[in-house]
C-alpha cells in the first residue's frame, strides 16, 4: 500500500483460534486513493465454514451463554466494550483505507463499535427479555430467547459498525453469532473477534470468517444457522430471503435506498446546497440514506443548482486518510466503473451533467454527479454513489408524487422555512425515515426504529428492535385446571 501503511493479514477466528483463510476469491482490495491492488482477497475454506457453524452450534446447545441472566450477560457485553474502546482508532483507520471514506467520518462512526455493547448490555438490564402479564394462576411469563446461531453479513461502506451492532444485538439475546465481512473492505471488523479474544469469550460464541458468496451462502442455508441479518444490496437481499423462507428462518434485510431530497418553496438556496452537499459527500455517497432524487420548484432550480455548484467547489475532495479531506475516493475502481458508466447513460438518455468539485488525477476519484432533465421514470434505481437526479415540480402534490416514485422506501429528506408546512409534506412520503431540515447520517432519536418499506428491506433494525430480530418468545403460566377437569 502506500508509504508507511500497510494492511495486516485476514485471519479467521474460529472456536476461539485464529487461523489463515486459504481459498483464493479472485478479488483485490484497492488502495482506493491510488486505484492500487493491494491485498489478494481470501476466504474461509469449506472445513473453516463447518467449524465455525459446528462451534456456534455447540454453544448454544451445551454452552452458558443462553441460560445465562440479564445482569451476566450485560457485564460480558460491557467488557467487550471496553476493549474496543482502544481499538475504535484502528478500525477507523483501516475502514477508511480500504472503502475510501474519509477518516473524519469513519472516526465518527466508530464510536457506535463499543457503543453498541454498550448500549445491547442496557437494554437487557432494563428487563425488555422478560415481562408478566396477571393470569388465572399467578403470573404468566413472557420471555425473549436466542433462536439460535445467528449470522451477521455487512456491506463494504461501515462494516465494523454495522458487524458491532448486529453482533452484540445476537449476543444480548442470547444467540452465538457468526460475523462475515465484506470483501472489499474485511479488516475493519477483525476488532470484534480481538475483543472476543481478550475478554475471554467461550469458543464459538463470537466468530468472524472471510469470503464472498459461496461462503455466504453456505451459512445462510445451513440448518444450524438460525437467523440471518444482512445489510447490502438487492441481488442478494433476494437470494438470502429466499433461503431463508426454504429452512424458514427470520431474516433481517436492509437493502438500500433512493433517498429522495424535497425543496420546498420557501427554504433558502444555500440550506438546500448544505444539504445536498452533505447527502452526495457523506461516505462518499456511497450510503443507503444519500441523495437519491432532488426534488425542487421548478421556478428556482437554476438558482438551487448554482447554490450547490458554489458549496460542492469548497469540499476538499482527496486521501480519505487526510484529516483535511471531506470527501473521498470510490472504494473500489470496479464500481467507479460502474457508476461512470451510469452517468454516461443517464447523458445519453437526454440528461445534463453537473459536476462541480476538483478531484485527484489518479485513484478512484468521482466529483459529486448531479444529472437534469430526466423523466422521473428514467431515475427510479438506486445507483449508490455520489450521483443523483433533479426533477423540477409545480406544487408539492407533485413533489411528493415524485418522492414516491420508486420502489424503494427508507429515508427521505425535505428542507423548508416553514417547518410545520415541511413536516406536513414529509408524513406523507413513504419512506421508514423522514428527516425534516437534517441530514446527518445520525438517527432521529437513539431509541427510534429504522424501518424500510418497499424493496428497501424486510424487519426493522433498531435499538431494541435488532434484539427483538435475534429472540423467539415463550409464554409460560400456569392455568389452573380444576380436579375434576383433569383427564
Amino acid at each position: 500500500m502506500r508509504d508507511g501503511f500497510e494492511l495486516p493479514a485476514l485471519r479467521d477466528y474460529i472456536a476461539g483460534e485464529w487461523a489463515d483463510p486459504t481459498v483464493d476469491l479472485g478479488l483485490f482490495v484497492e488502495d482506493p486513493h491510488t486505484g492500487e491492488a493491494v491485498q489478494r482477497q481470501l476466504g474461509s475454506n469449506d472445513a473453516a465454514i463447518e467449524s465455525a457453524i459446528a462451534a456456534a452450534d455447540h454453544e448454544y446447545h451445551h454452552g452458558a451463554w443462553r441460560a445465562a441472566d440479564a445482569d451476566d450477560r450485560a457485564e460480558t457485553l460491557d467488557a467487550m466494550a471496553a476493549a474496543l474502546d482502544p481499538m475504535q482508532e484502528s478500525a477507523a483507520t483501516l475502514e477508511a483505507a480500504t472503502s475510501g471514506a474519509v477518516i473524519g467520518v469513519t472516526s465518527m462512526l466508530a464510536f457506535i463499535i463499543p457503543g453498541a455493547f454498550r448500549l445491547a448490555a442496557e437494554m437487557i438490564r432494563s428487563g425488555m427479555l422478560y415481562s408478566t402479564l396477571p393470569g388465572p394462576s399467578g403470573d404468566v411469563e413472557i420471555r425473549k430467547t436466542g433462536w439460535g446461531p445467528a449470522l451477521s453479513l455487512v456491506p463494504w461502506n461501515a462494516p465494523a459498525p454495522m458487524a458491532a451492532h448486529k453482533a452484540a444485538s445476537a449476543l444480548a439475546a442470547g444467540c452465538p453469532v457468526i460475523i462475515k465481512p465484506p470483501e472489499r473492505a474485511p479488516h475493519g471488523s477483525a476488532v470484534m473477534a480481538e475483543a472476543a479474544a481478550q475478554v475471554g469469550l467461550p469458543p464459538g460464541l463470537l466468530q468472524l470468517v472471510h469470503g464472498g458468496p459461496r461462503q455466504g451462502g453456505a451459512l445462510v442455508t445451513d440448518d444450524r444457522i438460525r437467523a440471518v441479518s444482512f445489510t447490502g444490496g438487492i441481488v442478494g437481499g433476494r437470494d438470502i430471503a429466499t433461503a431463508c423462507a426454504v429452512g424458514l428462518k427470520p431474516v433481517q434485510l436492509e437493502l438500500g435506498g433512493h433517498s429522495p431530497v424535497v425543496i420546498m418553496p420557501d427554504c433558502d438556496a444555500e440550506v438546500a446546497a448544505s444539504a445536498v452537499t452533505a447527502l452526495m459527500t457523506t461516505l462518499n455517497g456511497q450510503w443507503c440514506r444519500a441523495l437519491g432524487r432532488l426534488i425542487v420548484p421548478i421556478e428556482r432550480e437554476a438558482e438551487i443548482l448554482e447554490a450547490i455548484g458554489a458549496s460542492m467547489e469548497q469540499v476538499v475532495i482527496g486521501d480519505p486518510l487526510s484529516a483535511e479531506s471531506m470527501m473521498g475516493p470510490i472504494v473500489h475502481s470496479d464500481h467507479l466503473a460502474m457508476l461512470q458508466s451510469t452517468i454516461a447513460g443517464m447523458r445519453s438518455a437526454g440528461g445534463q451533467v453537473h459536476a462541480w468539485s476538483q478531484i485527484p488525477e489518479t485513484g478512484n476519484y468521482l466529483a459529486p454527479t448531479l444529472v437534469s432533465g430526466l423523466d422521473p421514470s428514467l431515475t427510479r434505481d438506486e445507483i449508490f454513489g455520489p450521483v443523483g437526479s433533479v426533477h423540477s415540480y409545480r406544487d408539492v402534490d407533485e413533489a411528493v408524487a415524485i418522492a414516491n416514485g420508486t420502489d424503494y422506501g427508507l429515508e427521505a429528506y425535505v428542507f423548508g422555512s416553514d417547518e410545520a408546512a415541511a413536516l406536513a409534506a414529509a408524513r406523507r412520503i413513504r419512506a421508514g425515515g423522514v428527516k425534516v431540515n437534517g441530514a446527518s447520517p445520525i438517527s432521529l432519536h437513539l431509541m427510534a426504529p429504522r424501518p424500510a418499506w418497499g424493496v428497501s428491506g424486510l424487519q426493522i433494525e433498531g435499538t431494541t428492535e435488532t434484539i427483538d430480530f435475534f429472540c423467539g418468545t415463550s409464554v409460560v403460566g400456569v392455568e389452573g385446571m380444576e380436579q375434576g377437569e383433569q383427564g
